[in-house]
């Protein structure tokens, strides 16, 4: 077309020559080659470029070919000062496919020889337009399959939704030779009703931009707004209401016109808008609108039924991506969630596995003190039962009288170890149950140890050759308490050093007064050397039925009552009790093993 320019413009000696080819009743859609001598300069390109526009247009009616320039002088002058032009519009199988337009300075007057020759060369003219617009509609063919081609294969490679827009608007935006092209999807205030689409009553709802293309690299400095409400734009409700038909604007569009007056931002003059449609699960119902394909030219331009059908197309790639799009995001949501709840769900599993592996563990250690007890209980209670009956059989025989006072002394003792027994079982009951009286009465400690050493002496010196040792206070430490219970705490803590210390050592027993915050205490404790206590025991030292490792096997007399019966008095008594056994030496295995009980010095009875 440049070529046939230059030769018919060299022909005719003219200024300047424009091939125009299209329909020339779509004005805003014609191609326009042009060729000119240094005579114009680039201002007067320009301006012919719009004085061409306005030529065509008041000759669009004009369809027969061979005509001459229909616009008079006086038009011609008021149109473009300082030019005359000579034009003819080309037809191809009776339709108007182009023009042929020379210029020449005002002063030009055309001769009939120079309109007849136009004449003769409009029909080789429209033959050689119509040829070029077959390659350019060959060619655009061409982009379109290649466009639709490239796209479709984008679907089926990535599940990106972003990467799919990015690559169908810049292929649209080439293609089509767009200036801009942006991707809106829509959040409905009210989903159940965004089917009802009524001009009555707008849909509210949010447009959020999410992705936008330029040819223009300086648009990105522009201000952007991400987000604007669907009431903001009269276009997109418009196009809403006619969905799922596009929205054609040739000119004039004013796009967009959502942003606020502080943001300045090119508009658009030709404007396409596509809706993307969802699906229904009903025949009767109407798909909803997803979001907006936006097409947009600076430049007045008519939109091609070719041209919308390949948009309304992509609409459709791009409608099927976004409902793939968020069925993956839903999907993944529940995955999300139903894997959060298997994970809590393990976790409970997992605590409440592990919490009955501390019960089976409570189970077995229970178990394990049942049978301790129950073996500790049978040998309590079948031993003086069989002391008892052989007693009793030696008795009934004729012996002397010395022998008699032996047995019936045996009898005694075994007796009292029965009652003591079933006594700390009542006793501990009784605590327990709160049902214990408790009956306070000045005590002199110096004299209940004194008494106490005594008894013990005497016991131990026989049996395991034990010494006791007490530190006592200068002056008579006195106390407002229970004796009953501050006697058998006292018993039970020196009983139980005797068991466990190792033979010919020393029990020592301490009585200290110390002031502390809470007033005067009295600490009384009893420390023996032999076999301790383990720190994995210590915790569990005052528990019912509870003893120590191996004492059954090495034939400790006790039912695991002693200590816990300790417990319960001293805390009836309104104080605690604390127990600490170290090895005296590294590795060694004799221990150093003390309890110490911490009781309240009250100046006056306790009530």
């Amino acid at each position: 077309m440049k070529q046939l320019a230059t030769d018919i413009g060299t022909l005719f000696q003219a200024n300047g020559c424009a091939i125009i080819s299209g329909n020339i009743e779509q004005i805003n859609n014609l191609e326009i080659t042009w060729w000119h001598n240094e005579d114009f300069s680039q201002v007067e390109v320009e301006v012919l470029e719009k004085f061409l526009t306005q030529l065509l247009r008041e000759n669009s009616a004009v369809v027969e070919p061979k005509l001459k320039n229909k616009i008079t002088p006086e038009t011609s002058a008021k149109l473009l000062p300082q030019i005359s032009s000579l034009h003819i519009i080309t037809s191809f199988q009776d339709k108007a496919n182009g023009a042929v337009v020379l210029l020449r300075p005002q002063s030009h007057q055309w001769h009939n020889s120079e309109i007849q020759l136009l004449a003769q060369i409009s029909d080789s003219m429209a033959i050689a337009i119509s040829q070029v617009q077959l390659q350019q509609l060959a060619r655009t063919k061409t982009q379109y399959h290649n466009l639709l081609s490239r796209i479709t294969q984008a679907i089926g490679k990535s599940s990106e939704i972003e990467a799919l827009f990015q690559l169908s608007l810049s292929e649209i935006g080439q293609v089509l030779q767009l200036n801009r092209s942006k991707v809106l999807t829509l959040k409905y205030k009210d989903p159940l009703f965004a089917q009802r689409r009524t001009p009555q009553k707008p849909i509210q709802g949010t447009v959020n931009i999410s992705y936008r293309w330029s040819d223009s690299a300086t648009e990105s400095t522009s201000p952007e707004t991400n987000t604007f409400q669907l009431t903001d734009s009269t276009w997109c409700q418009k196009a809403l209401a006619q969905a799922p038909e596009a929205l054609i604007v040739n000119d004039s569009a004013d796009f967009p016109d959502f942003l606020p007056e502080d943001e300045q931002c090119p508009s658009a003059s030709a404007l396409l808008i596509v809706p993307l449609m969802g699906t229904t699960s009903r025949d009767t119902q109407s798909a909803i609108v997803l979001g907006f394909l936006v097409l947009e030219r600076d430049n007045p331009h008519s939109w091609t039924e070719d041209e919308i059908d390949l948009v309304s197309w992509v609409g459709v790639q791009l409608s099927v991506a976004l409902i793939h799009n968020q069925t993956l995001t839903q999907v993944q949501s529940i995955v999300e969630e139903r894997t959060a709840q298997l994970k809590w769900s393990l976790e409970v599993q997992a605590k409440l596995s592990e919490k009955m592996r501390r019960q089976i563990e409570q189970l077995r250690q229970l178990n394990e003190l049942k049978d301790d007890f129950l073996s500790s209980m049978s040998h309590e209670l079948k031993t003086p039962l069989t002391s008892m009956k052989m007693a009793i059989q030696m008795l009934r025989q004729p012996i002397p009288e010395a022998m008699r006072e032996r047995y019936l002394n045996i009898l005694e003792q075994e007796w009292n170890r029965e009652y003591n027994l079933i006594k700390d079982l009542l006793t501990l009951q009784q605590v327990e149950s709160g049902e214990l009286s408790f009956t306070p009465q000045e005590l002199n400690l110096n004299q209940i140890i004194q008494e106490l050493s005594a008894s013990f002496t005497e016991k131990w010196q026989s049996s395991k050759g034990l010494n006791l040792e007490t530190e006592l206070s200068d002056t008579n430490l006195t106390l407002y308490s229970d004796s009953d219970s501050l006697n058998h705490v006292l018993n039970e803590l020196l009983l139980n050093a005797g068991k466990y210390s190792d033979p010919d050592t020393t029990v020592k027993i301490k009585i200290v007064n110390h002031i502390t915050l809470k007033g005067q205490e009295i600490h009384l404790s009893t420390t023996n050397y032999g076999a301790g206590i383990t720190q994995e025991e210590l915790p569990y030292i005052f528990d019912r039925f509870r003893r120590g490792k191996g004492v059954t096997d090495r034939a400790v007399p006790g039912t695991g009552l002693g200590l816990a019966l300790v417990k319960h008095l001293v805390e009836h008594l309104n104080g605690e009790i604390l127990v600490t056994s170290e090895p005296i030496e590294t590795n060694s295995e004799v221990f150093e093993t003390t309890f110490t009980v911490k009781l309240p010095s009250a100046s006056k009875p306790l009530k």
